[in-house]
């Protein structure tokens, strides 16, 4: 960045140099799936968690309550396709969030709904994130994962895992298929993020489908952010054309052109604000970590109390990747005290779905599908009773063994 007299920033000094020695370690990783294979540096990531990343794919979940006041079944998978491409409007962030440890947890009331949202790391080697989200009127599931190609200066994203969608009144059930992300100009280069490929919404109960097509940006800049399709019913027929950009808006036309409907809209972004400057955080991603958005009966595994997202939070970077090591490291203790012990870890509200419970669309989606158990709502009374009282000062303890936490890692 210029100071304003022709001069770089230290800022721009240190990321400069964290990037010539971000390389020395991915030269020889081109074309590899680095997910596992490669530690981010604190400069290249943002202050929350994977887990709650994954929630921004709730921000517009009153899309889902729109949808269920729809008779007609086109305009329902429109707002649930509207739901789909919303997700990609945080999507211009270009920082990383922390990999979750396995055990770590994170949840938020929604009030606006009526709901809320869990989210537990159920899988460390791969890494995968299983969610749930509830409303009297709906639910959304998803286990995620992704799988990773280093190309150099920039990196694709391709995601795996299942998305499912109920809408109880009318018995709608769907699926996703996302299309890829691309991080360009990793190592050098000014930072952004591109979306592009095919998204598939499809019903499961219906066979009707909306297929969407994301555009990919051009070298010189044409074409960004664009995403058009069709709603189609079970026997092909284009019931609705939908059109819009995936950081703006999503609009729903009959075939001819006729009856705009606007789907959905981003919501105005904060002006003020470290994190809103620093990281482009918006409204719900501002709430993630505010403790008065906690639910009652908090535990001790919650995102939220990461050391070295709250470190990074306040913008103690040192602090921040010296926690971040400690935490990795305690990490790989317990899973050899495991392997040991010839045990497995065992989520705490998820379970493995099985394949009679699957739909064909949801079998070969590049990683084990995870499904809500139902033991949230069970444990959460005394959960409520022994809970954490002050949310920020409890530290955070994701641990299996005891002995883990008083671990001295150097």
């Amino acid at each position: 960045m210029d100071d304003g007299s022709g001069n770089v920033t230290n800022k721009d000094d240190a990321d400069a140099g964290g990037r010539k020695a971000m390389w020395s370690q991915l030269k020889d990783l081109v074309g590899a799936d680095i997910m596992s294979k490669f530690s981010i540096p604190i400069f290249l990531m943002e202050p929350i968690s994977v887990l709650q990343k994954i929630s921004e794919n709730m921000q517009y979940c009153e899309l889902l309550d729109k949808a269920c006041d729809e008779e007609e079944e086109s305009m329902r998978l429109a707002y649930v396709a509207a739901l789909a491409v919303s997700v990609y409007s945080s999507n211009e962030r270009t920082k990383k969030p922390f990999n979750p440890i396995l055990g770590e947890t994170w949840e938020m009331e929604l009030p606006e709904i009526n709901g809320i949202y869990v989210a537990e790391q159920v899988c460390h080697h791969p890494p995968i994130g299983a969610s749930h989200c509830e409303s009297p009127r709906w639910t959304f599931d998803l286990t995620s994962a992704v799988r990773t190609k280093f190309m150099g200066n920039w990196v694709d994203v391709y995601p795996k895992g299942r998305t499912r969608i109920h809408l109880k009144e009318c018995g709608d059930v769907y699926n996703l298929l996302p299309p890829v992300c691309r991080a360009n100009n990793l190592v050098v280069g000014r930072l952004w993020v591109d979306t592009f490929g095919e998204m598939r919404v499809n019903n499961l109960k219906t066979g009707a489908s909306a297929v969407l097509t994301f555009k990919e940006c051009n070298m010189f800049g044409a074409g960004r952010w664009e995403v058009s399709g069709d709603v189609l019913g079970a026997d092909g027929e284009c019931k609705l054309k939908l059109k819009g950009k995936w950081n703006e808006s999503m609009t729903a036309t009959k075939p001819d052109g006729s009856s705009g409907r606007i789907l959905w809209a981003k919501n105005p972004e904060p002006k003020e604000g470290t994190l809103v400057e620093k990281y482009g955080f918006d409204n719900w991603t501002l709430r993630m970590n505010a403790a008065k958005d906690a639910p009652k009966g908090l535990l001790k595994s919650d995102a939220r109390l990461r050391p070295d997202r709250m470190a990074l939070e306040k913008g103690d970077d040192t602090t921040a990747q010296k926690m971040k090591h400690v935490l990795e490291e305690k990490q790989r203790a317990e899973r050899r005290k495991r392997e040991e012990n010839g045990t497995e870890w065992k989520p705490r509200w998820f379970k493995l779905a099985a394949e009679a419970d699957l739909h064909e669309l949801e079998l070969d989606v590049g990683t084990a599908v995870w499904e809500w158990n139902g033991a949230y709502n069970e444990g959460k009374a005394k959960r409520v009773e022994n809970g954490i009282d002050n949310v920020l000062e409890t530290e955070f303890d994701p641990w299996e063994f005891d002995d883990t936490k008083d671990m001295v890692i150097p």
